[in-house]
């Protein structure tokens, strides 16, 4: 047994070298020109100040307006005006509508009142009525309000001054009127007394003004309900009391302090809730059949995309109960909107999907709307230009075999001889073509699986992005790691299957369809483990099958019109006997 016909180098073929580089090089620019120019012709350059303008919602200060949920949208980018877009959306499919109102941005609340929205800003005030926006600029610049309500019908808000006082301002002649200090506590803290919760009064050393992060106050037909957090707590009032002037004398430290008769305040979150430092974000309140509700989070779901619960608390019988939990994904901001009827609430994921809820008697249950995170302007453009390359990405390939098919017919004998037994290698274009085959053997199954396991489609997966670590018994992360780990094994399967096919008998399905098979430079079956070392190394080849230059260019360089794997594996490829 001798050892393979010396061939031609490819060295002493400089033509064919100079050919075959302008060919490849040719394909490749035409793969990245060709999309880019037909990109500038539908959508022009690219501005860079597009490329970071995105829309950013704000949810924690919306509103129930007219059946629907209206918050505020910041658009930045290069062209930054301070300005935001009023939006809304349907809470019971999610639906979304913008309705081409600049508001303030950042904003301290939206107030419904009859067929007007208010829109409440530090510095300005718009009234919205129909499609048409009033802004009003009051000469009293506010410090930190509290979301608007409704007194003695007039817009109206709680402001934590510099000081630390709360003050509550109405709105009349398009100013803001100082009523006086609101009497609440300035700083929670709380003992156990007969096995309840119960607001002690704080003294001067242990009170901060700044740990009072959050006002609310839900106004109906002339009853308040007043909530206020600091942090670790929620308490609860109904009605809405001003400090009496002694309570505001300078001699009267204590008093002046707490600014409130706690035997009025109630417990409404216990402190073993920890709604965490971003009680603002994470504390809402609204009413239920009349009856005022907590919404909280638990702290520890501001870790990005963690299994998270909605729990609600609600006043009965004079005493705040846990009446409702809801398991959700991960939280980062909550939403909870009410007119006296409904109260919705929603909450905003790490990568920023809103999932509705609505409150019935002491549930809490699913409406079903998502609203998604905003698209950015690009994303769509992007897409096509993406949609595009993969439509000039084949018929590119395509034309490299046949052109580089064409050369090696030319320049490169095709066959190959062994001892005495002569053969005819296989053409580039015949094993592009049974590799092609080759390939939906992995994509089928895996695709029927996928499918099967509920994750098809672009739309289930975005729908599902913020349950992705959920831990939870039958949670998202469950459902990925099985889907993982069910493809591995199929295509693990198919690989060892294929291999020892190709090992044995020289074919798989796509080399048998296309009349060609691999083979030792022995011309000997190249067995199981050659085989498998041989589709193993394509990931290489072919940079896991994504550019498939370098196994074209390892074919038509090698002597024997091997790529990688080839050369590893020692297998050429030939056609079978006739």
């Amino acid at each position: 047994m001798s050892d393979p016909t010396e061939r031609k180098s490819v060295a002493e073929q400089p033509m064919y070298i100079l050919l075959t580089l302008a060919l490849v090089g040719i394909i490749f620019l035409t793969q990245i020109i060709f999309p880019l120019g037909l990109y500038y012709a539908i959508y022009g350059a690219v501005k860079p100040g597009d490329l970071i303008t995105t829309s950013v919602p704000e949810y924690s200060h919306a509103a129930l307006w007219k059946g629907r949920i209206w918050h505020s949208s910041l658009t930045v980018g290069s062209n930054l005006d301070g300005n935001g877009n009023l939006k809304s959306f349907d809470p019971a499919t999610g639906a979304s509508t913008e309705s081409g109102i600049q508001i303030p941005f950042p904003i301290s609340g939206l107030l419904a009142d009859g067929d007007r929205l208010w829109a409440v800003s530090p510095n300005m005030v718009v009234r919205i009525e129909g499609d048409k926006a009033t802004e009003l600029k009051p000469k009293v610049l506010l410090n930190r309000p509290c979301d608007p309500f409704l007194y003695d019908g007039k817009v109206a808000v709680i402001d934590m001054t510099k000081s630390g006082t709360p003050k509550l301002l109405v709105l009349r002649e398009n100013e803001w009127e100082d009523l006086g200090t609101v009497s609440t506590p300035l700083s929670l803290t709380w003992t156990t007394v007969d096995g309840k919760q119960v607001l002690t009064p704080s003294n001067k050393a242990s009170a901060v003004l700044s740990q009072l992060n959050d006002i609310k106050v839900i106004s109906q037909n002339d009853q308040f309900h007043v909530f206020v957090a600091d942090g670790s707590i929620v308490a609860y009032r109904a009605g809405l009391e001003l400090a009496t002037p002694s309570a505001l004398a300078p001699d009267n430290v204590d008093a002046a302090v707490d600014l409130s008769d706690l035997k009025d305040w109630e417990v409404a979150c216990p402190a073993t809730a920890k709604i965490g430092l971003r009680g603002k974000d994470l504390f809402k309140a609204g009413l239920v059949d009349g009856q005022p509700v907590v919404i909280t989070t638990p702290s520890s779901t501001t870790v990005p995309f963690q299994t998270s619960s909605l729990i609600g608390y609600r006043r009965i019988d004079a005493t705040w109960q846990k009446t409702a939990e809801k398991q959700t994904p991960g939280m980062s901001e909550l939403l909870t909107v009410t007119d006296g009827k409904k109260t919705y609430v929603g909450g905003l994921s790490m990568v920023q999907t809103l999932r509705m809820h609505e409150v019935i008697g002491n549930e809490i249950h699913p409406t079903g709307a998502v609203v998604k995170a905003p698209v950015h302007p690009l994303e769509k453009p992007m897409k096509q230009l993406v949609l595009i390359g993969q439509c000039v990405y084949w018929p590119a390939l395509f034309m490299l075999a046949l052109g580089i098919n064409w050369l090696m017919s030319h320049y490169r004998p095709s066959s190959y001889q062994f001892g005495l037994t002569t053969v005819e290698l296989a053409s580039i274009t015949r094993r592009g073509f049974a590799r092609v085959i080759d390939y939906f053997l992995y994509i089928i199954p895996i695709y029927l699986f996928v499918m099967a396991m509920g994750m098809s489609s672009k739309e289930q997966v975005a729908e599902n992005m913020d349950k992705m670590f959920d831990f939870s018994q039958g949670g998202m992360f469950l459902q990925l790691a099985w889907l993982t780990f069910g493809s591995l094994l199929i295509q693990l399967v198919i690989l060892l299957v294929t291999s020892l096919f190709q090992g044995y008998w020289g074919v798989t399905l796509g080399k048998w369809i296309c009349g060609i098979r691999t083979v030792r430079t022995t011309l000997r079956p190249c067995g199981f483990l050659r085989s498998l070392l041989r589709e193993i190394l394509i990931v290489v080849d072919t940079i896991f099958t994504w550019i498939w230059v370098p196994a074209v260019l390892s074919i038509a360089f090698t002597s024997c019109q091997q790529r990688l794997g080839d050369l590893a594996a020692d297998t050429i490829v030939i056609r079978n006997p006739k």
